[in-house]
């Protein structure tokens, strides 16, 4: 999974833990209950940026084969985050769309 897409979740998961324990405001006898609910979405979120916050300044750029925009990729598998393209990083370190190995070559519509 896309290293932003990791971000974007834990991201979520905060702006989620802080209106659940908004939420407590609204209802006194919930309100112990969704303290520890949202702290525990916030926490969570943490450990995710934690994890993948850092963006390195050495990871490779390269133009997608598919949208010929230029993205950064990190990792032996990893995605274009405009088109979705999958790609894998050969033994060269370069970067190739993923083909699956059971994939059918070629179009059902040839012939």
């Amino acid at each position: 999974m896309n290293a932003n897409r990791w971000r974007n979740g834990a991201l979520v998961l905060m702006f989620a833990g802080f209106f659940t324990m908004y939420g407590g405001v609204y209802k006194l006898q919930w309100m112990p209950f969704l303290l520890v609910l949202g702290s525990l979405g916030v926490l969570a979120g943490i450990l995710i940026y934690f994890r993948f916050g850092p963006v390195n300044p050495r990871l490779r750029t390269m133009d997608c084969p598919r949208c010929g925009e230029r993205i950064r990729l990190a990792g032996e598998r990893d995605a274009c985050p405009h088109c979705r393209l999958a790609l894998y990083r050969t033994a060269a370190g370069t970067y190739e769309p993923h083909v699956p190995p059971d994939a059918p070559q070629g179009s059902p519509r040839e012939g």
